[in-house]
């Protein structure tokens, strides 16, 4: 009986693969068909570019820095552009969360500070500006914003040593 419930199973088991088979092949044949000959398959292809398919919906902008608002473009009201408004909506990201204090050094935390700032306020305002890959980890160039302009980073490196002394 054992050998009559082998072949039993055997043929079940085949027959499903070739089904499974079967159905891959025939999913592939219908996507193959769809994409290369729909009718507005071209149309679409060659109207749509990634860059218009992945531009962004909407652009922030700091404070005292007003751009001409094109379509899409949402501009921030605050009230001024020092380092306190460059440190809390950006550096306080990273500089401002209590967990990662082993890896990155919190503001107001004059340990932490002492030796970076003690190398002067230039070597900060560079790190800070241009990047810095230090023994515990990396800081990007204006903290990840490209649209700081030299003197934000400075305000807000200077509003850090400040709560950090």
């Amino acid at each position: 009986m054992s050998q009559e419930q082998d072949k039993i199973f055997f043929r079940n088991f085949s027959l499903i693969l070739a089904f499974i088979a079967a159905m891959m092949v025939a999913f592939y044949i219908i996507a193959d068909m769809v994409t290369k000959h729909g009718e507005n398959a071209d149309a679409l292809n060659n109207s749509i570019s990634v860059n218009e398919l992945t531009k962004p919906v909407g652009k922030a902008a700091l404070a005292g820095r007003e751009e001409e608002n094109n379509q899409n473009e949402i501009v921030a009201d605050t009230a001024s552009n020092n380092g306190e408004s460059v440190y809390n909506g950006l550096c306080v990201n990273c500089h401002g969360i209590a967990a990662l204090a082993s890896m990155i050094p919190q503001a107001g935390d004059a340990t932490a500070w002492k030796t970076r700032i003690g190398k002067g306020m230039d070597s900060l305002y560079s790190n800070a500006i241009n990047g810095y890959t230090g023994e515990m980890g990396m800081m990007p160039a204006r903290g990840g914003n490209p649209n700081l302009t030299d003197d934000e980073v400075k305000a807000a490196v200077d509003y850090i040593v400040n709560l950090s002394q």
